[in-house]
């Protein structure tokens, strides 16, 4: 009897580290596996995070290139003279001397009338500063007479390249004279664009 206890002493002893130490594995494993399931939810999250940034510089980057593009619209827009306060005084100058240069017959005359709104939408009647969000135009006539019919034209081509603000030709009326050596009878709306800047807020 005593050899049997001498001998299942050992044994369950043996048994009992070996049931630790199965324990211990699983504990082990199940440890690990969660340390490992963490891991790939960090991973995923760090992931999901530089996604989400990369989205965002990329949205960033559109708005800053198109606020750029914006820009450079607008300086184009200063440049051709259309942003800012109509300078009125310089568009007859420009006339004059445009017409000047072409050394046509001294028989221009010019009115120009005051700027009204060019607006798809009604103006409040009340609101002294609507014009600030809307196209201004300037209907500027020209009225021409004893002019040939090429010196006419090169005027006009003159006036399509050095003209420093932008405009249409909104109607030309062209007749010729009573003699036939006098020349043409010409009337032209030029209209002028401008965009008043907008106020700056203090």
């Amino acid at each position: 009897m005593n050899a049997y206890r001498v001998v299942l002493k050992p044994a369950r002893a043996a048994l009992i580290l070996f049931a630790l130490s199965v324990v211990i594995a699983i504990a082990v494993v199940i440890g690990l596996a969660h340390f490992r399931t963490t891991q790939e939810q960090a991973i995923m999250q760090t992931e999901q995070q530089l996604t989400d940034t990369r989205d965002e510089i990329r949205k960033l980057t559109y708005d800053l290139d198109s606020i750029n593009q914006l820009a450079e619209k607008y300086q184009r827009l200063a440049r051709l003279g259309l942003v800012g306060k109509p300078d009125r005084d310089a568009w007859v100058e420009n006339l004059k001397n445009l017409y000047r240069d072409t050394r046509l017959p001294p028989t221009l005359r010019y009115t120009l009338a005051p700027a009204q709104l060019m607006s798809t939408q009604p103006v409040p009647a009340d609101d002294p500063k609507a014009y600030l969000n809307n196209v201004l135009f300037h209907d500027l006539t020209l009225e021409l007479s004893a002019i040939h019919d090429v010196e006419f034209l090169d005027f006009m081509g003159k006036l399509n390249q050095e003209w420093n603000a932008p405009y249409r030709l909104e109607t030309c009326h062209i007749a010729r004279e009573v003699a036939p050596t006098s020349g043409l009878q010409i009337r032209c709306v030029l209209q002028i664009y401008s965009l008043p800047e907008p106020e700056k807020t203090p």
